[in-house]
């Protein structure tokens, strides 16, 4: 079995001038463009390139403290991708999902060099219309470790990275088309490194991430890299 995916994801966010008990307040929206391709040699074939579940964040908070930075928000994961049950690379998921954030940063040192980041993304879902399954409760979690350099113009901040995922409760029903069954949960980890180069003259960064992953039950197994771009205003 093999799956390649590819993914553009246009997140748009604005700080606004509002506080909320000493937070900064924001709103966010995430827009992805999705290409899979599923195969399984000699039996099947399925792809896709299309638009895929739109992430909308309307309330999220951010406390920036001397030596922390702390987020909370609240949001929802719209069905815009396209869903079929037979289809191994939709680019959706057919489902809306409710999803809490909460994340923070703590700085090591005075001049912030040095950091240990966790967010943590949690998602209630609703019942996949073609199925009329609903899948059971997930937990993210993203991790990192850094040091930042400060060289001319330049904030260069390599480090190590990962993520966990759990699935925390059962799905509603089997769905044998799809080989899920109800009570088997699935769990991922990842492990690897990025770098992050903010030119500070243009308010851009670029952002680069390889990860691993490991300990997979339930699921596809594989690595995957990451660019992001960010232009600040």
């Amino acid at each position: 079995m093999v799956l390649d995916v590819f993914a553009s994801v246009q997140r748009i966010i604005h700080v606004t001038d509002i506080k909320i008990l000493g937070a900064d307040y924001l709103y966010d929206v995430l827009i992805p463009l999705i290409d899979q391709d599923f195969s399984v040699i000699g039996l099947s074939d399925s792809h896709s390139f299309s638009l895929g579940d739109i992430i909308v964040e309307p309330f999220v908070l951010g406390w920036h403290l001397s030596r922390w930075d702390v987020t909370f928000g609240l949001g929802f994961v719209m069905p815009t991708g396209h869903y079929e049950s037979d289809e191994p690379a939709s680019p959706g998921l057919g489902y809306w999902s409710g999803l809490m954030t909460l994340g923070a940063s703590y700085y090591f040192d005075e001049q912030k060099s040095w950091s240990a980041s966790v967010l943590t993304r949690t998602l209630v879902n609703g019942e996949q219309e073609d199925t009329d399954i609903t899948p059971g409760s997930e937990l993210i979690v993203e991790w990192g470790i850094g040091k930042e350099f400060r060289p001319n113009n330049w904030m260069i901040r390599p480090g190590i990275t990962g993520t966990s995922y759990w699935q925390l409760s059962d799905d509603s029903d089997d769905l044998p088309s799809a080989n899920i069954i109800a009570d088997q949960h699935k769990e991922a980890h990842t492990i690897g490194a990025e770098v992050n180069f903010f030119y500070l003259p243009m308010l851009f960064q670029v952002n680069l991430r390889y990860l691993q992953e490991y300990g997979v039950e339930n699921g596809p197994e594989g690595s995957r890299f990451v660019a992001t771009l960010t232009k600040s205003f």
